[in-house]
């Protein structure tokens, strides 16, 4: 079904993160990519050879250095390599992948070009390179150069100054690989008053911008006007009281950091409204609404009384739209299946097509693709029943009469019957870490999945839950 996500390409052309990584490492990542996705359990090297573009040679010397790698990494190989085939273990996964991400970043000298500029405040020179790190003079200007060519790749989408531009390219390629600038022991979240509210996902970002902007501010590096679109109404100076500037400065950081806050879901997007934006701002937030409102028209019918949602939802995506061309955060490929949509819900996915491509026709959207499943998973998840022309309806009727029925249905309801406690709480009694960012956090199993997951990011989910419950069993009984 690729011309049901190929528009999601058109447009601006955005940077590609993994080019960060050395070229070595990057053809890895390439490489694990290609054979996680293979559905095959045993996979011929020829096709491996045929989809890379790339010689047999360089194929096997790929191969065996991701193998040590994964080794390295996790104590245990990640495939068994044959003279024509291989054959991924059971440690080859997203949760590995995320970890060689990582890994493959902290090796990377564009990584420590970003942590000297944020330690310094400008580009360091060839002699404090030098010093610190021994590189040799043709190496450093071959980097510089390549973070000259990355960093104009990224700005060419930001409509925003300089300074924000930096900060967003700095963050995005740490939350990229998953990474901090420094060993993090512990999410501070330091004077964050709804710190307890939200995620550990949500925390490390929140605590990885803070520190960006600390660090630029106490180098006298400070932020515009022309990079903020809510209203000064909204700042809260008492955010960033830890910063010893003036009042004035205060309030601008404050406001970035703010919209930061509500472009990541870290304050709630619904509290947004066409007031809380510029005045310069409100007339495109309005057509925005009226792309959308003429785009779901049809989906609602004329005798439901739906006002107040269709109020709410235009401001969220409008709200959302405006933000993004200044807190712009590019999609991880890694970690969104657009195809799932298309396949599970394909009439609302071609309205939603249309609506993204119609609020282009009037505003740059840096990626279309994040602008697609923000406002999908938007309507999905409204009160407008915008789903009801994609579902199937599914009559059960197993013999052994209406209790086996019943049974039946009550596994179609919880999907996943495999008694297991959710919450989005990291605690103490926490097994399982679920989620499709790979952050480092200590004696805790973890899974990664695609949004929305795959049926083999399920299969994994399953096969993880019964090796920890077969583990728990095993140590209660030695106890």
């Amino acid at each position: 079904m690729k011309s049901n996500t190929s528009f999601l390409s058109k447009g601006v052309q955005i940077m590609e993160f993994l080019n960060v990584l050395n070229d070595f490492e990057r053809d890895k990542i390439d490489l694990f990519t290609a054979i996680l996705d293979n559905p095959n359990s045993e996979i011929e090297l020829k096709s491996l050879q045929e989809s890379m573009n790339m010689s047999r040679y360089k194929i096997a010397n790929l191969l065996e250095s991701l193998n040590y790698d994964i080794k390295l990494l996790t104590e245990y190989p990640g495939m068994v390599i044959n003279t024509h085939t291989v054959i991924p273990a059971k440690n080859f996964s997203r949760h590995t992948l995320s970890m060689i991400k990582k890994y493959y970043f902290e090796l990377s000298p564009i990584r420590i070009l970003m942590v000297e500029i944020l330690s310094g405040g400008d580009f360091p020179s060839f002699q404090k390179i030098e010093i610190k790190y021994s590189w040799p003079k043709t190496f450093f200007y071959q980097q510089k150069n390549k973070y000259d060519k990355l960093y104009e790749e990224f700005s060419l989408t930001r409509y925003a100054d300089e300074e924000a531009s930096l900060r967003y390219f700095i963050y995005n390629s740490f939350v990229f690989f998953g990474a901090f600038p420094q060993k993090l022991e512990r999410l501070s979240m330091r004077n964050f008053n709804v710190s307890q509210t939200i995620s550990n996902i949500q925390k490390f970002k929140a605590e990885l911008m803070l520190w960006i902007i600390e660090k630029r501010v106490l180098n006298k590096k400070f932020i515009s006007d022309s990079s903020l679109v809510i209203a000064n109404e909204l700042a809260e100076p008492s955010l960033l009281s830890f910063l010893p500037i003036s009042r004035k400065k205060l309030l601008r950081e404050s406001l970035f950091i703010i919209q930061f806050y509500y472009y990541t879901g870290i304050f709630n997007v619904e509290k947004l409204t066409i007031n809380s934006f510029k005045k310069e701002e409100r007339e495109k937030f309005r057509k925005i609404s009226l792309v959308l409102l003429n785009g779901i028209k049809d989906l609602i019918s004329e005798n439901d009384s739906y006002q107040d949602e269709e109020a709410k939802l235009c401001n969220e995506i409008s709200s959302q739209v405006i933000l993004d061309k200044i807190c712009f955060i590019q999609t991880d490929q890694f970690s969104l299946n657009i195809q799932y949509f298309a396949d599970v819900y394909p009439f609302l996915d071609n309205k939603v097509r249309r609506v993204v491509d119609g609020i282009a026709q009037h505003w740059v959207l840096p990626d279309k693709k994040r602008a697609y499943f923000n406002i999908m998973t938007l309507m999905l998840t409204s009160k407008i029943p915008f789903s009801k022309r994609d579902r199937v309806t599914l009559c059960i009727d197993f013999s052994g009469g209406p209790y086996v029925n019943s049974y039946i249905l009550s596994l179609f309801k919880s999907y996943v019957n495999i008694n297991v406690s959710v919450s989005n709480v990291l605690t103490s009694e926490t097994d399982l870490y679920l989620s499709d960012q790979y952050i480092e956090y200590h004696l805790f199993n973890q899974v990664i999945w695609l949004k929305p997951p795959t049926p083999l990011d399920w299969a994994e989910l399953g096969e993880k839950i019964v090796e920890i419950k077969q583990r728990k069993y095993r140590s209660s009984k030695t106890n």
